[in-house]
């Protein structure tokens, strides 16, 4: 009985010694809540630290990348504060711990840097990406603006067309149509008759139409008042010579 006791008792104390013991500072702590801008940032380079996870609004970022703690202000949730990688940095990743609600490494990160002709390498690169991008926009705006265009004209053929089509109805009636009918050939409207019967008709409307007519009935009118009127004027001058005699 008294060797079980020491069995078991020696089994609890081996199974407490391989259980992990978690402290207040790891249940806090949290990794990738840290950033930093420009990424990835070179030797030399001035960058921004920005963190999530703190409570309060105030904190610290110490990174042995860093040449000095970043102090990180801001509000509850998101905290930033400004610092500089050393220029005698190797490329490589380190190790950021942010010190935040009164506990040390609350929020951990790492982030990489990177050596200046990779930098350089890599801010080409994001220019011809920006470059290609811009040009994208470009010519989708382009073809926006051709397919506006084509449609306005479009419209503009169509209303043409329908005031071609409204501009008959719109005439006067007598200007809708300007053709001249021509008229029919004169021809006989009763028969002639054959042998002379139809030339001696002719004839004598041919003679009655070269006979006096109106004019000349008005002249001989005209002149047969102006005899008269000559013939008074002749007798009472003759009347007058006869008294003084």
């Amino acid at each position: 009985m008294g060797s079980l006791r020491l069995t078991l008792c020696a089994g609890a104390v081996a199974a407490a010694a391989l259980t992990p013991v978690f402290t207040p500072a790891d249940a806090r702590a949290g990794d990738g809540g840290v950033s930093v801008t420009p990424t990835p940032p070179a030797p030399g380079n001035d960058i921004q630290v920005r963190v999530q996870g703190c409570a309060g609004a105030t904190g610290t970022a110490a990174s042995e990348a860093f040449v000095a703690d970043a102090r990180l202000v801001g509000k509850a949730g998101v905290l930033l504060g400004e610092t500089r990688v050393r220029s005698t940095l190797e490329p490589g990743t380190y190790h950021v711990g942010v010190t935040c609600d009164g506990f040390d490494d609350k929020v951990r990160g790492t982030f990489t840097v990177v050596g200046k002709k990779q930098q350089e390498k890599q801010r080409q690169e994001q220019k011809r990406k920006d470059e290609k991008e811009r040009l994208r926009k470009a010519e989708e705006q382009r073809k926006r603006q051709n397919q506006q265009q084509s449609r306005r004209q479009q419209e503009q053929k169509q209303q043409k067309q329908e005031q071609r089509a409204e501009e008959p109805r719109k005439q006067p009636r007598g200007q809708q149509d300007d053709t001249v009918v021509p008229s029919a050939p004169a021809s006989p409207v009763a028969p002639v008759h054959a042998g002379g019967g139809g030339t001696a008709r002719l004839a004598a409307a041919e003679a009655r139409s070269d006979g006096p007519g109106t004019r000349h009935a008005v002249i001989g009118l005209v002149l047969a008042g102006v005899a008269a009127v000559a013939v008074v004027a002749r007798g009472v001058a003759r009347r007058g010579r006869d008294g003084t005699d």
